[in-house]
């Protein structure tokens, strides 16, 4: 797959474990009496039945393709491409702090449920990485265009962008119902 073998790929794989070795940092640093209560919570509110799964489904919808929207407009921005970059680390971290936090809690079962919870997170990351991908290859073609005063098909080239964007957010919201009616009822089971 050309995709995987860019360097823009291994940059971004890079700067995701950057930020997870990051997040497992913060954790340790971090207070784990407060993270343990928000966390045991979350969990007793999915056991107990009391999770708002709509609330959830909304909640998960808007962030990503709040996050996927961020990514794809600073593609089409050139000058702010960098801050995917950023994006990028701060889902390594979000993702190191949130197994580290649950393992430290749950212990084993933590584990378990850190697997859970991978699944869609690895989902997430890897439609974020390929979004990223995309939007710093736009950058780049656009910036380029520019330097070189060069003529491209911009009608086509931006239809692509916008089709990729798309196809992104659909499977950014299947994901999202993934995580909230099937990942939610797996963690009943192992809590």
């Amino acid at each position: 797959m050309k995709i995987v073998r860019s360097r823009i790929f291994k940059l971004l794989i890079l700067l995701l474990v950057v930020g997870f070795l990051l997040g497992i940092i913060s954790f340790i640093l971090s207070d784990k009496k407060e993270i343990n209560n928000d966390i045991i919570n979350y969990i007793s509110l999915i056991k107990n039945g009391n999770f708002n799964k709509l609330l959830g489904l909304y909640n998960s919808i808007v962030s990503n393709i709040k996050y996927s929207f961020f990514i794809w407009i600073f593609g089409i921005l050139f000058i702010f491409v960098f801050i995917n970059l950023f994006i990028i680390v701060y889902k390594g971290i979000s993702l190191g702090f949130m197994i580290s936090s649950i393992i430290y809690t749950y212990k084993l079962s933590g584990l378990i449920l850190s697997l859970i919870l991978l699944i869609n997170n690895i989902l997430y990351i890897f439609i974020f990485i390929l979004l990223t991908y995309y939007s710093v290859n736009f950058a780049i073609k656009s910036f380029n265009t520019f330097r070189n005063n060069r003529l491209i098909n911009y009608k086509d080239f931006f239809k692509n962008y916008i089709i990729l964007y798309l196809i992104f957010t659909l499977l950014l919201i299947f994901i999202s119902l993934f995580e909230i009616y099937i990942s939610s009822n797996l963690i009943k089971f192992v809590v």
